[in-house]
């Protein structure tokens, strides 16, 4: 009777893995999924994440201190590589995300880049975006050429933590494949 019940579960879980669609491999996949920025406008996610050098996404959460601890990070990361033409957006795809709050968020955080609302979590979905901090890089014709963490701190930051994004954003605008196209993602999870 043990053996049978491990089979079902073993056999459930294979089920729900596959029922689950894999993170997209391109911008394509949003195409139609509409976030909205601090003013109440609705953006196509597909038309703002492509056409740049590389595009930075970061999925937030208000609520995480790994976010918290990353923000300035992050920010340094947008000084830095902005001026190099690399787009960055946050999206918060948790529930209750909203313009408004989104807005006080990106204000108190003092970020330099749109922190964009997506309640429904559809962003988030085609992303394979399960934890806050994670990050998504895409090059100019939109193909995701990394997916990770920021680094490989979580919440106490150190300079010898492994640039996970800053080594990929270097390789992309050099035109080579990133050295490490997966890192880790050490924050909470979105809720959703």
């Amino acid at each position: 009777m043990e053996l049978k019940v491990s089979f079902l579960v073993g056999l459930l879980g294979l089920a729900a893995c596959a029922s689950a669609p894999p993170p997209a491999q391109h911008a394509d996949a949003l195409a139609g999924i509409v976030v909205t920025d601090s003013g109440g406008r609705a953006i196509d996610l597909r038309t703002e994440t492509t056409g740049a050098p590389a595009t930075v996404v970061e999925f937030f959460s208000a609520h995480c201190p790994c976010q918290k601890a990353h923000d300035e990070r992050l920010v340094l990361l947008h000084d830095v590589y902005a001026p190099r033409g690399v787009r960055f957006v946050a999206i918060d795809a948790e529930t209750g995300a909203s313009p408004a709050r989104d807005a006080e968020e990106a204000r108190a955080r003092g970020y330099p880049f749109p922190l964009l609302a997506d309640a429904t979590g559809a962003a988030a979905r085609a992303l394979g975006a399960e934890f806050a901090t994670t990050t998504i890089v895409l090059d100019r014709e939109g193909n995701v050429r990394y997916r990770g963490g920021i680094d490989s701190d979580r919440t106490h930051l150190t300079d010898d933590a492994e640039p996970y994004l800053r080594d990929a954003l270097d390789d992309v605008l050099a035109g080579r494949a990133p050295r490490k196209p997966t890192g880790k993602v050490l924050g909470c999870t979105l809720e959703r």
